[in-house]
């Protein structure tokens, strides 16, 4: 699909080049070690870094995170693909993976219910002082706000009676970015998660905080 000049204007906004940084004491991980690695440690591998796709209602209208998932595992990465109503089972597995000593990066994406899942994940993990190093949600409809220890999270969404922006608890100090693609021809709730676009700049973000 061709995409109006506008959109690839708010997928550049969306590009690793500048990211924006908090308050004092806290920033992207593009910049600061995780786990508390020094700042001369290398970055984490792709394939120490594990991300966690959770598909909306049914587990069948987020076709677009299964072509991502696929793309993601061909360049490396440790991809795995779940149902919104398995979001307690994706919390155990981080929590366990943590235990046993997992130190890479933590990586959650969701669509429709499965974004709001990735909120709920992530809080679950804020409790027990895990950290999620970043968070993408297309089309949320109904999320908490993002807890502390989402270090960047990007919801793309659209005016189409399902999505809404995402806010976050008072005080956050992470990178929060809404991508409005309200004006968009050819965007709503079914298709928002199935554009390659949107696939590469998530694949861009994490090229810029782990190696090969």
């Amino acid at each position: 699909m061709k995409l109006p000049r506008r959109l690839f204007t708010l997928i550049a906004l969306t590009a690793p080049i500048v990211l924006l940084t908090g308050p004092i004491g806290h920033a992207n991980p593009a910049h600061v070690p995780h786990h508390g690695q020094s700042a001369a440690a290398p970055l984490p591998s792709r394939a120490d870094t594990h991300v966690y796709l959770l598909r909306g209602l049914f587990g069948v209208f987020s076709t677009g995170l299964d072509a991502l998932a696929k793309q993601l595992k061909a360049q490396g990465y440790h991809a795995e693909l779940y149902g919104w109503d398995e979001a307690q089972q994706v919390i155990d597995l981080i929590r366990r993976r943590e235990q046993q000593g997992h130190e890479g990066p933590t990586i959650l994406i969701g669509h429709s219910l499965g974004a709001n899942a990735v909120i709920t994940v992530a809080e679950s993990l804020n409790k027990r002082s895990i950290a999620v190093d970043l968070a993408v949600t297309f089309d949320a409809t109904d999320p908490d706000p993002v807890p502390q220890n989402v270090a960047i999270l990007i919801n793309f969404w659209a005016d189409d009676g399902f999505g809404v922006p995402v806010t976050a608890v008072p005080g956050y100090t992470g990178d929060l970015q809404n991508i409005d693609l309200s004006d968009e021809p050819g965007i709503d709730h079914t298709s928002i998660d199935t554009m390659d676009p949107f696939h590469q700049t998530v694949i861009a973000r994490l090229e810029s905080i782990t190696g090969n």
